[in-house]
């Protein structure tokens, strides 16, 4: 008959019960890291112009204010050029879209019988309710806490946090090599400017990207005769700062707005917008976005979709960039030396 151990392994129980408070602490506290990581990409982002600042002997906490005043300053003169055309053209595009739907059902004919076989229907929604409606879901989407003060502080936190990371990189950075042991600090020091690089360059290809974009929609759209083709081209720029977003929901409110004018011009504005999401796919983001990050469309595809089911709309905004840097981390440590090999 064995013997039962005289004493239980205790620093493996302790292991054991480290990690599962480290994970336990992780779930519980998702969002504080998301925040975090948001952080990090803003950071990630302006750590290129701190460094050219260092060069000229500029600080790096100036560099950072000069970032966010210039970045104010580009949204509130967009905000006063745009906002009166803006305005105009979601107040009658409100006003419009109970007929814009009235006319997707008589184009589409008895829509709501094949509908009906599948226990749903087309809504018919009214025009007063519809602002009420896009209200919800954008508080929902943006915000990780309660209320729009804790939204407001959370966009406050970001920023600043994020200061911080740019003005002290060096010394945060130290602090975590110290952490690791002596034989992996060379690793991480080669890798850890490759994988910020990586984000960054996502974060500032994607913004170039989402300008184009909403530029190419909104000329193309007035130049073929499409009402509201402004604010389709704005909401396609700011919603594209997710890729594939932006064009997608440019297509569907352009062929809803040009099927009021008659089915011809649906006709030519839905080929129309395939070209230009085709463009955005095919060349913006393959040169600003895909040379950033080294990532596939099919992957980006997939992170975005696992984002948005873990995180709603901040999740779908963070999802390409971690991925960027968790690829370079992966292809430093395990493919390049593979290929080597």
């Amino acid at each position: 008959m064995t013997s039962l151990p005289s004493r239980l392994p205790w620093p493996m129980i302790f292991q054991v019960l480290g990690v599962a408070v480290a994970v336990w602490l992780f779930l519980a506290t998702w969002q504080v890291w998301v925040l975090a990581f948001v952080a990090l990409i803003i950071a990630a982002a302006i750590l290129p112009a701190a460094r050219v600042g260092e060069r000229w002997r500029v600080p790096r906490g100036l560099v950072v204010l000069a970032v966010y005043v210039v970045a104010v300053g580009v949204f509130t003169l967009m905000g006063r050029l745009l906002w009166p055309a803006l305005s105009e053209q979601w107040t009658q595009f409100m006003d419009q879209l109970p007929k814009l739907v009235e006319n997707v059902r008589g184009w589409l004919g008895n829509v709501d019988y094949w509908l009906g076989q599948w226990g749903a229907s087309l809504p018919s929604p009214k025009a007063d309710k519809v602002e009420g409606i896009a209200g919800i879901l954008l508080g929902n989407a943006v915000r990780l806490t309660t209320g729009v003060v804790g939204a407001v502080f959370e966009a406050l936190a970001v920023l600043v946090i994020a200061a911080y990371l740019v003005i002290d990189s060096r010394e945060i950075g130290h602090t975590l090599l110290t952490l690791l042991p002596r034989q992996h600090r060379p690793t991480a020091t080669r890798l850890a400017p490759a994988v910020l690089e990586r984000i960054g360059g996502y974060v500032r290809g994607q913004i170039v990207s989402s300008f184009f974009v909403g530029v190419l929609i909104a000329i193309t759209l007035s130049i073929i005769g499409v009402k509201y083709a402004l604010l389709i081209g704005a909401l396609a720029a700011v919603l594209n700062v997710v890729p594939f977003v932006g064009a997608t929901v440019a297509a569907v409110l352009a062929t809803l707005s040009a099927l009021n004018d008659g089915v011809v011009l649906a006709a030519i504005a839905l080929p129309v917008m395939v070209v230009c999401q085709t463009v955005e796919g095919k060349l913006l983001a393959p040169y600003f976005v895909g040379r950033a990050t080294g990532l596939h469309a099919l992957a980006v595809l997939v992170a975005l979709l696992a984002g948005f089911h873990l995180g709603g709309l901040v999740g779908g905004l963070v999802a390409v960039p971690f991925l960027a840097g968790a690829w370079e981390i992966v292809r430093t440590l395990w493919v390049e030396p593979r290929r080597g090999a």
